[in-house]
């Protein structure tokens, strides 16, 4: 019988076609949206050059043709990944291809989001058939995660989320291959998905770098507690295969800690805070009134808690609250036990929002009203999915690469919730996690149905 793992490495020509044809889906839908959908059909939604109204894509398109126009001034010493006053890198991107073609319209960054959805189509696929699902199958249900509507934010727009997405998948990958049998003809793949997503991770969401590095430490230990029982026990071959898994971890987790953004200064001054609050026990100042120390929790894992609560409870409310679409925003975190406690209502809100009451009602933007009578029918089409995920997690309840990609989906789908207490960015953010699980859970139902009914 064909290995399974195999199926990574074979197919070259069907892969290729299958991503060519998801690249010309998404570079035709975008191109139909910035030259027909939007100024034709909704010119309420248009702001001008194919870019709807009230969105991020306005600013990186402004920012990037100031980019573009300095580099033709001044050459492309000129030229800066993000923009010197916002700090945005798709600033930067959009400014590389407006330099490089001559262009300042927004079209010419097409091709490159549809690069992005493609590929991070193309991985999802890959996923699904290494989980032993049909050829057939694994394509239906990876087609969902193409040509749903919430994707033509990045399809058809200039945002991160297409290079946050492929950063994700390629991690989701490199820990599928670290667990297959061929770890040495895998190897490259490897590196290479942990150095791509490195890269897509520092230009989209450079937060996402720290938090995959603390999964993988954790992934680390696991595996490696794994096979030190298959050594106790003296199952040789189980010991051998995580042994190669716990080093391919170790190379893994050496690299992301070398490349890792330097932070420490703010680490320190976040430190300097929790002695001073410590320090002060009477009266209460205004630090503790903020968060709550916990002396058990290493101050390494709680700064990160902290920095999130600050986000939350002070730059978001500051900045950021009352938009149509918030959610729970009365709600602040003092402790890393106040995170504990909204946990179920945070997965709550990632995986079935937006609930009915945001359905076919009134946005801030033309755009959002049309996002909030079509996204209906993508949560229906997830909550379904959530009745059958206990059947998928009970079936592959033996791959543990699959048990960390679940556990990193349930990992970031709580973060974005509790740090954007909105429906659109979650609904946005959520996208690729959402979609590879309810893939996950179709996929095998059918699977399992078409077994069933002896069909093979």
């Amino acid at each position: 019988m064909r290995n399974k793992w195999a199926l990574y490495t074979g197919g070259y020509k069907f892969h290729i076609k299958l991503w060519l044809a998801f690249y010309l889906y998404s570079l035709t839908v975008g191109l139909l949206v910035q030259f027909v959908i939007l100024p034709i059909i909704f010119p309420s939604a248009h702001w001008k050059d194919g870019l709807m109204v009230g969105g991020d894509w306005v600013q990186f398109h402004t920012e990037g043709v100031e980019i573009a126009k300095r580099v033709q001034q001044e050459g492309w010493s000129a030229w800066t990944l993000r923009h010197p006053i916002s700090g945005q890198a798709m600033s930067g991107i959009a400014g590389l291809f407006y330099a490089l073609t001559g262009i300042h319209k927004p079209w010419v960054l097409l091709p490159f989001n549809a690069f992005l959805h493609a590929s991070a189509g193309l991985i999802l696929y890959i996923l699904l058939r290494l989980l032993d699902i049909s050829k057939k199958t694994a394509l239906i249900f990876t087609i969902p995660f193409i040509i749903f509507p919430t994707s033509l934010t990045w399809v058809s727009q200039i945002h991160k989320d297409g290079l946050y997405i492929l950063g994700m998948y390629l991690t989701f990958l490199s820990l599928a291959l670290a667990f297959s049998n061929e770890v040495k003809k895998n190897v490259i793949s490897i590196l290479a998905g942990v150095l791509g997503a490195f890269v897509f991770f520092t230009v989209g969401r450079g937060y996402a770098l720290k938090i995959v590095y603390y999964f993988y430490t954790l992934f680390l230990l696991i595996s490696l507690l794994t096979a030190t029982i298959n050594l106790v026990w003296r199952r040789k071959e189980s010991f051998l295969k995580y042994g190669k898994t716990t080093f391919v971890f170790f190379v893994i987790f050496v690299t992301y800690g070398l490349l890792q953004p330097q932070t420490q200064t703010q680490e320190q001054t976040q430190e300097q805070t929790q002695e001073q609050t410590q320090e002060q026990p009477q009266p209460q100042t205004q630090e503790q009134a903020r968060w709550y120390w916990n002396p058990y929790i290493p101050d390494k894992i709680e700064n990160l808690f902290y920095t999130l609560a600050v986000w939350r409870n002070e730059i978001w409310a500051q900045y950021l609250s009352g938009r149509p679409g918030a959610i729970d925003e009365d709600i602040k975190f003092r402790s890393v036990g106040d995170f504990i406690e909204y946990t179920p209502r945070a997965l709550t809100v990632g995986f079935f929002s937006p609930f009915p009451r945001f359905w076919f009602s009134q946005g801030s933007t033309t755009g959002g009203t049309i996002a909030r009578y079509i996204t209906p029918f993508e949560a229906i089409y997830l909550w379904l999915a959530w009745l059958l995920l206990p059947i998928a997690l009970w079936f592959h309840r033996k791959k543990l690469w699959f048990w960390f990609v679940f556990l990193m989906c349930l990992g970031f789908v709580w973060l974005h919730v509790v740090a954007e207490p909105n429906v659109g960015p979650i609904v946005r953010k959520r996208y690729g996690y959402v979609m590879l699980l309810s893939a996950v859970s179709y996929s095998t139902a059918t699977e399992l149905w078409r077994k069933r009914k002896g069909k093979e």
